[in-house]
């Protein structure tokens, strides 16, 4: 069976000459409430040709529709429903999910002319000129009458207890063989567990997942004229079982970075801040309203809504309390201290924050304030984690957020609305609790909320209407309503995590992923002599002991830390582009109290004393550890900040994040360097076959983020230049910079050496810093060989990212003229030149140092 996913081996049979794809039938135009957008169109052609009878190696009971949140998968859902009644006359249609929610939602779409989010024409269906009703029934009628479509809204979990403990007069096994079904899963990941699980062992959760699973697949295996479709925005096709099960059944695919960039959403923008939780709530409060001020000045009627998430219910609770509080206490003057600050701090003009505040200062703040205390109210807010949100009334509020006739702006929720929730105007989350959970499925499940939130507002606006986004490229402040806002903690960490989420919504074609790159040692260069018997040196390394570490210098850690604090950071989805709040800058130095350093200490479990020790033997006590000099008692933080914020400004909590940072970045150099071998001023000779082979570079084309074309990877023929020991050199941007600097000077260093050979070391070679642990691969070698001696050259090609970073690697290399070198004889010399860079003075200072230890002053260049 090819791996090539089923859409894409039909995307070819439309594009070849000789196949027409199908047509979509009037009668599903006529019968929908919206116009297809286009990708609908594709998705629907290619559902329509697998189920064509002259398609039969395409023809497929069991397919799956992959398309993003806010994408319109119920909409095309709608029309399959449309199309199995009409084309294959079906009439009994299941349609589950994991939550009564979404069944609630689903009933109003499919059956409830009066919505506004009702899929179908609502003045009604009509196929052949027969009027179509559609009958939502607990079990199927043994005499179906015509022209009727049975629709039974389930969730999985009760699907399954039906099936499986069956009741008089309910759904059995046995009924359902008597009749054609068609199973419509919506959020259909959750019944895949017994296809992930392989022989992991399985949490309860994923236990009775797995027999949903089961009970689906029996469903459709009963006949083989049923029918089974599913729906999602999220499935891992990393993961070898699901992709194995679903290669052949994914009818379409349309991802949300291809339905962000092809403008049918917001933008998605992570304010990254450090703000406390009630700092951060003003803040979305504020933007919310600037978003509704803006629209109102360009004649657009917005209702922006803000989503506040925590990971708790009780948190949620409580800064549903403190955010009612702030606005209760907001007065004019708090409000003026607030934006003069902000626009003080703010300066970037590209920043939002520059953009609201500046907006603030030229309004009447005492009218905002009597804005906001009649916007954001005990009446205008719903909690969905209070138990009256299980009201039939809060859920109405809930899922009616875009009419003119709900009330709400706010809405305070843990996990209540990660799937299924369907709201246009949602522009701010704000996330609430620096506490919550920074793991995978933590952010997996955020990423997926702003996949939610992104779907795109449709206002009317010089008279038109559109359904995707508009002013991209437009000066116009109207685009804060195509944006998305998630404000969220600046915490590397965290922002990491949530980054790897969000692109993995986007990694879906697993034969796609990467270029294998692969370099092989010429044959010509097997054969020599340097290669069959030539040696590598490298340098002895003995066991360290504890007596080797009696200070943070020993671990490579540094007791000054410098940190940019930056108040907010506003970085764009799939752009990566960031802005940050100021442009000016000052550096203080923060003191770090003793109190300030215990608190963090507790909260990092490395530093549990027990645990310490074990890597640090030469500390008696936690007070030695905290007050010695030659730990944490000389640690010293510089603060690089925005002009207009003083350390003093900085909260308790802010404080102790620093610290944390600080205490993060020791764990990280203790780990590594611990019980380490260290080199030695002896260098010894490895068998050149032993370190130099062929090899491969797997290169992963979807996740490659090219923010700086040096460093882009690629393979480049050198099958023409003999002096280079590979057919191909796999090298980024600066390292293929450096080659061509040696091929500019091979001829001249083939007039004073015999043997002139570059070698890419492929993480084989590695040297360790002498009487240290710090060890590195240098990039390249070169292999020169005269009358008297071989040369072993170390070259290193280094990014200006990283050069003040790795300064002690070309120390270690400058220094290796007075190394010993244990061989045979005494033929062998070991030279290292300063890093090769980009810079045009660290080139230049490259070139005068190569020059001057390879070819000598009486060169004549």
């Amino acid at each position: 069976m090819s791996n090539e996913i089923l859409h894409a081996r039909i995307e070819k049979r439309f594009n070849d000459l000789f196949e027409n794809p199908p047509e979509i039938p009037d009668y599903l135009n006529d019968n929908l409430s919206h116009d297809l957008r286009p990708y609908q169109k594709e998705a629907l052609r290619h559902f329509i040709y697998t189920q064509r009878s002259d398609a039969a190696d395409l023809s497929f009971s069991h397919l799956l529709f992959h398309m993003a949140t806010g994408s319109g998968k119920t909409l095309v859902l709608a029309a399959n429903i449309l199309y199995l009644f009409k084309e294959e006359g079906h009439k009994n249609f299941i349609f589950f999910v994991n939550s009564d929610a979404i069944i609630k939602k689903t009933f109003d779409n499919l059956t409830n002319m009066a919505s506004s989010k009702y899929l179908f024409n609502p003045e009604g269906i009509f196929i052949d000129g027969n009027p179509i009703a559609i009958q939502v029934v607990d079990v199927f009628p043994a005499l179906p009458a015509d022209n009727t479509i049975y629709l039974k809204l389930t969730t999985i979990q009760k699907l399954h207890t039906d099936l499986t403990n069956p009741r008089e007069n309910g759904l059995t096994y046995e009924s359902l063989n008597e009749m054609d079904l068609v199973l419509l899963a919506d959020e259909a990941h959750h019944i895949n567990a017994l296809t992930r699980s392989d022989k992991k062992k399985l949490n309860t959760k994923e236990l009775e997942e797995k027999t949903w699973e089961s009970t689906v697949s029996r469903l459709l295996k009963q006949r083989s004229s049923n029918r089974l479709i599913e729906y999602t925005a999220t499935i891992d096709l990393t993961n070898d079982a699901l992709f194995q099960k679903y290669r052949d059944k994914i009818a379409f695919q349309y991802d949300l970075k291809r339905f962000m960039e092809d403008g049918y959403s917001k933008n998605v923008v992570l304010l990254r801040t450090n703000e406390d939780d009630t700092q951060k709530m003003l803040s979305g409060m504020l933007l919310s309203q600037y978003r509704k001020y803006v629209a109102k000045d360009h004649g657009v009627d917005l209702k922006p809504i803000i989503l506040f998430k925590s990971n708790k219910i009780a948190t949620s609770l409580d800064a549903n309390n403190t955010f009612l509080m702030l606005v209760e206490e907001l007065t004019g003057d708090r409000l003026k201290k607030i934006v003069d600050m902000g626009a003080a701090v703010y300066l970037n003009a590209q920043s939002i924050w520059h953009k609201m505040f500046a907006y603030y200062q030229m309004k009447d703040l005492n009218q905002v304030v009597r804005d906001l205390k009649w916007e954001f109210t005990n009446e205008t807010i719903l909690n969905a984690n209070d138990a009256a949100f299980l009201s039939e009334g809060n859920a109405l509020l809930l899922n009616t957020l875009e009419d003119a006739t709900n009330p709400i702006r706010a809405i305070f929720a843990v996990a209540k609305l990660n799937e299924g929730w369907d709201v246009l105007n949602l522009f701010d989350i704000v996330r609430i609790s620096e506490g919550a959970s920074n793991t995978k499925s933590t952010t997996d499940s955020e990423a997926q909320l702003i996949g939610r939130g992104a779907r795109y507002y449709p206002f009317a606006h010089e008279g038109k209407r559109s359904y995707n986004r508009r002013l991209d490229f437009a000066g116009s402040g109207l685009k804060v309503i195509e944006t998305l806002h998630y404000h969220t903690i600046n915490d590397n960490a965290y922002i990491k995590n949530l980054e790897k989420s969000l692109e993995a919504a986007n990694i879906q074609v697993k034969e796609d992923q990467y270029d294998r790159l692969e370099a092989k040692v010429k044959s010509k260069i097997r054969k020599m002599d340097f290669f069959k018997n030539g040696k590598i040196y490298i340098n002895k390394l003995v066991p360290t002991s504890a007596a080797d570490y009696e200070s943070f210098r020993d671990y490579n850690v540094s007791q000054v830390y410098d940190v940019q604090y930056d108040t907010a950071v506003e970085q764009q989805y799939l752009s990566g582009r960031t802005t940050t709040a100021g442009s000016k800058r000052h550096e203080e130095q923060m003191s770090v109290s003793k109190t300030l350093l215990q608190k963090a200490i507790q909260r990092k479990t490395f530093y549990r004393f027990n645990n310490l020790k074990s890597y640090m033997p030469s500390i008696s006590s936690m007070k030695q550890f905290i007050e010695s000099n030659k730990f944490l008692g000389n640690l010293k933080i510089n603060l690089s900040l925005p002009q207009g914020i003083d350390v003093q400004d900085l909260s308790p909590k802010e404080k102790l994040v620093l610290v944390e940072r600080f205490l993060a970045y020791a764990e990280k150099n203790i780990r590594s360097n611990y019980m380490k071998e260290r080199g030695t001023p002896l260098f010894e000779g490895v068998a050149f076959s032993k370190l130099i082979d062929d090899y491969v570079v797997e290169m992963n084309k979807v996740n490659q983020k090219v923010t700086n074309v040096t460093q882009v990877v690629k393979s480049r023929n050198m099958r023409d230049h003999d002096w280079y020991i590979y057919d191909q050199a796999i090298v980024n941007g600066l390292e293929s910079d450096m080659i061509d600097f040696v091929n500019d000077y091979v001829e001249h260093l083939r007039t004073k050496y015999e043997e002139v050979y570059l070698i890419r070391n492929e993480r084989k070679i590695k040297i360790v810093e002498i009487g240290r642990v710090r060890g590195f691969m240098p990039d390249f070698l070169l292999y020169l060989k005269d009358a008297d001696f071989t040369y072993q050259v170390f070259l290193e090609p280094k990014g200006d990212n990283l050069r003040e970073k790795d300064k002690w690697k070309e120390d270690f290399l400058l220094s290796l003229s007075d190394v010993e070198v244990l061989s045979e004889n005494d033929n062998v010399r070991l030279i290292g030149i300063k890093f090769y860079s980009s810079d045009r003075e660290f080139k230049q200072a490259f070139r005068e140092d190569f020059k001057e230890k390879l070819l000598g002053p009486q060169m004549d260049y």
